[in-house]
């Protein structure tokens, strides 16, 4: 037993001191040395550092002769850089390690982190391509029928890229690699899941690409589960009439209140998936509440008209403002909380599969 406990302290200091470590690492420099091959119509390379959510900030360029360029200099070590000419472009992270890239041949030469980073990057972007494939099927076809299919399609596409996400996550828990894909699918992690793969004796805790990924966590502590529900704010229904959730919630069902709104294509995507676990569960004690973020009482009525709902419609009509969506967090949508007889959060944000499992688990 002495043994043991001894271990369990070993196991427990190494994974605080990888984390001290990389923290101690950030605080470091490391030159970059980059070289590679362009195509002939390229004349100019750009070095950037990405900046998150898609934006980036110009640190370096290099002129392209015959083809080839080189560039070098330093950056804080582990930094999460970009280098390329318009929409042809490498991400990579600044490790010390060389790096040649040959954009002809769509090839790269590098450290072990980052030829790893390369090759996961290369399967992301299969997905990323048929969802736009698939998006912009469903933007030039007229027959609806065709558009809820693509529409279901890209949700499944959505929601294989998060899983293949979550495994590279799993897989790279002691390197950076794991920041990088956590800052893109925390969106579609609850409470529980986040906070068990994001503590702070992991080593990637104190990179800059943590900062999202940390604030969803603390937004998602307004909705943990284990809470009691919010009853403090008057909802209108779409006649006009005051409501309150306590007339559903604790009421004996579980209820699953699903926030929406009319201008939402995601929300418009998942709406299916929606409908069709409550036609499945509704007879064996599901209640499903749609609180629309519309701020204008035409608009939220012609989005039920269009998504065709068949449960009961809620809204405060403030918008962003909402004070529901202020207590339990929600700044993105589509979000859902899911609600048990007692009036207790038992789930939040549960897409796709995910939401029907759930409900398998619960009415089987």
């Amino acid at each position: 037993m002495k043994h043991q406990k001894h271990c369990i302290r070993i196991l427990i200091l190494l994974a605080l001191l990888s984390a001290s470590v990389f923290a101690m690492a950030q605080d470091e420099t490391k030159c970059y040395q980059i070289s590679g091959f362009v195509p002939d119509s390229i004349c100019k390379i750009y070095l950037y550092k990405s900046m998150g959510l898609g934006s980036r900030q110009l640190l370096d360029s290099a002129v392209v002769t015959d083809g080839s360029f080189t560039m070098s200099g330093t950056r804080p070590a582990y930094d999460l850089l970009s280098v390329g000419s318009g929409a042809m472009g490498l991400q990579f992270f600044n490790d010390g390690e060389p790096l040649t890239i040959d954009f002809t041949r769509d090839s790269l030469s590098a450290s072990h982190l980052n030829e790893r980073f390369f090759r996961y990057c290369k399967e992301v972007s299969r997905f990323t391509d048929e969802f736009y494939r698939l998006f912009m099927a469903s933007r030039q076809t007229s027959d609806e029928t065709k558009k809820k299919e693509l529409e279901q399609q890209i949700a499944a596409n959505q929601e294989a890229m998060n899983e293949y996400e979550r495994a590279v996550i799993h897989d790279n828990r002691d390197n950076v690699i794991a920041a990088y894909y956590l800052e893109s699918v925390s969106a579609f992690m609850d409470y529980e899941e986040l906070s068990s793969v994001l503590d702070s004796t992991v080593y990637f805790y104190s990179h800059p690409l943590m900062d999202e990924a940390k604030a969803r966590l603390q937004m998602l502590s307004s909705r943990q589960i284990g809470k009691p529900f919010c009853d403090d704010v008057s909802l209108l229904s779409p006649d006009g009439k005051q409501h309150r959730l306590s007339e559903w919630c604790g009421q004996g069902k579980y209820v699953l209140i699903d926030f929406w709104a009319s201008w939402c294509r995601p929300c418009k995507m998942e709406m299916p998936n929606v409908i069709q676990n409550y036609e499945r569960f509704r007879d064996k004690g599901l209640v499903v509440l749609a609180v629309s973020i519309d701020d204008k009482k035409d608009a939220w009525k012609n989005g039920i008209r269009s998504f065709g709902t068949p449960f009961v419609q809620l809204s405060e009509l403030q918008g962003r403002n909402s004070r529901l969506c202020a207590i339990y967090g929600i700044n993105t949508i589509p979000a859902n909380l899911l609600i048990d007889p007692q009036g207790i959060i038992v789930a939040a944000d549960l897409r796709g599969k995910v939401l029907t499992r759930k409900l398998e688990s619960i009415f089987k």
